[in-house]
């Protein structure tokens, strides 16, 4: 698969898990109350100084889609409780328990290449609070003719390609699937994704993935959402079906 193809596809699916967090993460978070003027003005007399937050690192420029990756990754560890907590009961002096590292995302060292034209996106979301397993998932992925590979994600090669027409992500963090923890994975949905211009036309491409997400859907149960994240209808299958034709005489008008 070609070093652009590779790289671009770890940034869209950081992407697509970023916004999926609403929908399969916890919506129930509470924001902390902002400190009033009255105390802040308290602490400024009895000589508190009042420390911001800075960011490493944060030079003007591009920032790598490796590092994107690997920040995404550690936000995603925190977030699930990744970051050690003083047991109840401990010494006041106790040091603290150091944090678990998080796993480092797929990598590729090689140069990002020019951005995809246009992402076309589905979601598959589990029913009545049902999960899906790695078992199932294993099933759906080989029942539809899609390989694991490149980036730790799911993908459908055409013949003789290495470039995907469409691949699957989970929708879940940290985005890509653990090859050793089938046994023990679980998600709340996954996202399947084209990247065009791609080895086939639009079209065809969109043809086949839709086909491919609603075969899933019915091995595991799911729904299936468009990119929007609202229940795919007869009229939005239309509207897509349409825009691929454009995509494609445009493609063909300029070269």
């Amino acid at each position: 698969m070609e070093a652009s193809t590779l790289r671009w596809i770890l940034v869209i699916v950081g992407v697509l898990v970023i916004g999926s967090v609403w929908l399969f993460g916890n919506p129930s978070k509470k924001r902390k109350p902002k400190a009033s003027r009255r105390s802040a003005e308290k602490a400024a007399k009895s000589g508190a100084e009042r420390r911001e937050p800075t960011l490493d690192g944060a030079a003007t420029g591009s920032v790598s889609m490796d590092e994107m990756a690997a920040d995404a990754a550690v936000a995603g560890n925190l977030e699930s409780g990744g970051q050690g907590e003083l047991p109840i009961g401990a010494a006041p002096d106790a040091e603290p328990m150091p944090a678990p590292k998080p796993k480092a995302p797929p990598k590729s060292n090689r140069p990002p290449g020019p951005p995809p034209e246009k992402i076309v996106t589905l979601f598959l979301l589990s029913h009545d609070n049902h999960v899906i397993t790695g078992a199932e998932l294993l099933q759906a992925a080989v029942s539809t003719g899609m390989e694991f590979g490149d980036m730790q994600i799911f993908h459908r090669l055409p013949e003789g390609s290495e470039t995907p027409v469409f691949s699957m992500a989970n929708a879940a963090k940290p985005g890509y699937f653990e090859r050793d923890e089938w046994n023990t994975f679980e998600t709340s949905g996954v996202a399947l994704f084209m990247a065009l211009p791609g080895p086939v036309q639009a079209l065809d491409g969109w043809d086949s993935m839709l086909a491919t997400a609603r075969r899933m859907s019915e091995i595991l149960h799911a729904e299936l959402l468009d990119d929007e994240r609202n229940p795919f209808t007869r009229q939005r299958e239309a509207q897509m079906r349409e825009e691929m034709r454009e995509f494609d005489r445009r493609k063909k008008a300029s070269g």
